[in-house]
């Protein structure tokens, strides 16, 4: 089976139109972690070596189970991002900063892992992935994205652990980071 580029392009767009139509903060943050960049170049790098060995391979056919489950992980993610988002309300931003009045956020998704939108980009890296991703070019960028991820939520998390003490230990020691069922 055949499936152009404008579907994983479709869906990465719907997926970030969740990040970009969210009003943003609009006080300044009381701290910032400029650290957290690391893992965003990381995670853009990590993506690079999934598209661009693929991009002479855009059209060629692919396994229905992969398109079935590239699909899957996609509107999973899409649908994440929008919780988390929505969840977080007006404390969300791009950049690992606290407001003012920031508070811990344990509702909706945040009940079952703490970076719902960590995971949600960890799923739309899966579905360009199953849908476009090369041997052996994948892993690397595989490796390369968890690492960034990894940087993020350390980041992130000391953030949260310096302001919310005691509360923030004992909702790490309750739900995992950014995927369910593991710590």
């Amino acid at each position: 089976m055949s499936i152009p580029i404008y579907y994983v392009v479709g869906l990465v767009i719907l997926w970030m139109l969740q990040l970009i139509l969210h009003p943003k903060q609009k006080s300044t943050p009381v701290k910032k972690a400029p650290k957290a960049y690391w893992g965003i170049v990381l995670q853009i790098i990590g993506c690079w070596f999934v598209v661009l060995p693929a991009r002479t391979h855009w059209t060629e056919p692919i396994a229905l189970w992969r398109i079935c489950a590239g699909t899957a992980c996609g509107l999973v993610a899409i649908r994440l991002v929008s919780a988390g988002i929505r969840h977080l309300g007006k404390q969300w931003q791009v950049k690992a900063a606290l407001n003012p009045d920031h508070e811990l956020v344990t509702s909706g998704p945040y009940r079952i892992i703490r970076h719902p939108i960590y995971a949600a980009m960890l799923g739309m890296f899966l579905m360009t992935t199953l849908l476009v991703g090369r041997l052996p070019w994948w892993p690397i960028g595989l490796a390369l994205f968890l690492t960034g991820i990894e940087i993020r939520v350390h980041v992130e998390d000391g953030l949260l652990r310096a302001r919310f003490g005691s509360r923030f230990e004992e909702w790490t020691r309750e739900v995992p980071a950014y995927l369910p069922l593991l710590r």
